[in-house]
């Protein structure tokens, strides 16, 4: 047999050490972002971005001494995503990080450090029909203020990691909804939609949660139903601890992970998304409505992945 034909000689597939699988990885990070709306219009585009190829591997990001007209300042921020396939526990791992390093947001809020950590593995094996869990342990501010207070913050975090990793899972975490926490809150919450224009919705959102809670309910067979649908889409206050110390005022509203603050706006921390192929957490979200209409977010990690 000549070189050109052992060359052509196949492997067989048993000796390959790659994974049967199609997997597409989907990862994306950013630090921060901003759009201001009044007195006058200006858009600050996502910073230290990164996004994951289909194929995975790793990506980074860094911007460094941002300053924007005294209303958005961050001395260091840097991301990165990454995907690959875990032989030793045969799982597709995915990644996404951002990192925020001294950071202002109209002077109202105020950290030494912003951190976002979300891991996603998914089973490599095409027979392994269970779901992809996730988790986003590590995630945490340093040294946090919000109107000049100290914010004592305690993300659930480990609630997630053990109870709710999965979107089947998710379906059962009814007291971390942002929904339920608004509806068990006691608020006017129609009289905080006037007050705050970042609050429009929040009075539907509470009445299509009490709708989905009534049907769940009523079904017999609570496993197939449209509360476990890979399609349903989940929005989590996974706070467990918020709190200003020193405030004994009764104008700061907190509403779950949402603080309202007279004058000002809203600000929301540590919002997570889960959907059956996809989630989104964002450290914070900053929404002027007052005096300055706008706002900025950041600490953004995002990732999925799919095995068609």
């Amino acid at each position: 047999m000549s070189n050109a034909e052992k060359g052509s000689v196949s492997v067989p597939t048993q000796q390959c050490s790659c994974p049967t699988s199609q997997y597409i990885y989907s990862a994306s990070a950013y630090g921060f972002a901003g759009e201001l709306e009044r007195p006058s219009r200006h858009t600050i585009s996502s910073q230290a971005a990164s996004v994951l190829a289909a194929d995975g591997g790793r990506g980074s990001n860094q911007v460094q001494n941002f300053r924007f007209d005294g209303f958005l300042s961050v001395a260091d921020a840097h991301t990165e995503v990454g995907g690959s396939h875990d032989e030793c526990h045969n799982l597709h791992t995915t990644y996404a990080f951002s990192t925020l390093e001294r950071v202002s947001v109209a002077d109202m809020l105020t950290a030494d450090r912003v951190v976002s950590r979300l891991y996603i593995y998914a089973p490599a094996n095409p027979a392994d029909n269970s779901e992809p869990s996730f988790t986003v342990t590590g995630s945490h501010f340093e040294n946090l203020r919000i109107a000049g207070y100290k914010v004592d913050v305690e993300l659930a975090t480990s609630e997630f990691h053990i109870s709710y990793d999965t979107h089947t899972n998710a379906g059962n975490a009814d007291d971390w909804l942002l929904a339920s926490q608004l509806a068990k809150s006691g608020k006017d919450l129609q009289k905080l939609e006037n007050t705050y224009h970042a609050l429009k919705g929040i009075t539907a959102l509470v009445e299509r949660w009490k709708e989905w809670k009534q049907k769940d309910e009523q079904r017999s067979d609570k496993q197939s139903g449209e509360k476990h649908s890979h399609c349903r889409t989940y929005l989590f206050s996974p706070v467990k601890k918020l709190t200003l110390e020193g405030y004994s005022g009764t104008d700061i509203v907190i509403l779950g992970n949402i603080i309202c603050i007279p004058k000002f706006g809203v600000i929301r921390l540590a919002d997570l998304l889960v959907h059956g192929h996809y989630r989104s957490f964002t450290m914070f979200r900053v929404q002027m409505c007052s005096g300055t209409g706008g706002g900025a977010d950041g600490g953004g990690t995002s990732g999925g992945g799919i095995r068609p």
